[in-house]
């Protein structure tokens, strides 16, 4: 018995010791062949080139004033479970900052529906905005897929939108 257990000591002992050199390393194979390039993926964001508004409509049920757009990009779908974010150009520092954007009493907000979207211009205290004058904005539309597909996307973040968005040559969105 005290053999074979001298046996199988000094054999794992071998087996667990054992050199473990390797010869040079041989030489470079062949490249493989290319894969065949495929289509461009459609994240389904579509953003507008940025666009100016300085024709404005009042609307006395809101008090506010308002321009309002065509989009076919906001399909049934997007206005049920999707994202429709609008951004307000800063010219003095050169950012893009989300609606609802509120500066001095005043606010800059966002509706939207199947079919197109309105800006809308008002006080925050409820009086009579004076004429907003000229600005500019941009909209990006993300579907509901492309929204599950990027849970993590600050999508009120304009940077993140346009990171996201793959469709960057959209057509700007018609006026009504």
């Amino acid at each position: 018995m005290k053999k074979l257990a001298l046996v199988l000591l000094a054999g794992s002992f071998l087996v667990f010791n054992s050199c473990t050199k390797t010869g040079p390393q041989g030489p470079q194979g062949a490249p493989g062949v290319n894969g065949t390039n495929g289509a461009d993926g459609n994240a389904n964001v579509k953003g507008s080139n940025p666009f100016t508004v300085s024709t404005w409509t009042y609307s006395t049920s809101n008090n506010a004033y308002y321009a309002s757009f065509n989009d076919a990009d906001i399909t049934a779908a997007v206005a049920d479970r999707g994202v429709v974010e609008a951004y307000l150009y800063y010219p003095s520092d050169g950012t893009w900052r989300p609606l609802p954007d509120v500066v001095n009493g005043t606010q800059f907000y966002l509706r939207f529906s199947s079919g197109g979207f309105e800006i809308y211009f008002a006080n925050v205290d409820g009086t009579t905005p004076s004429m907003p004058g000229t600005f500019t904005f941009r909209v990006v539309v993300i579907s509901p897929s492309n929204k599950q597909a990027h849970p993590n996307t600050n999508w009120k973040n304009y940077n993140e939108a346009v990171a996201a968005q793959k469709d960057v040559n959209a057509a700007p969105a018609s006026a009504n």
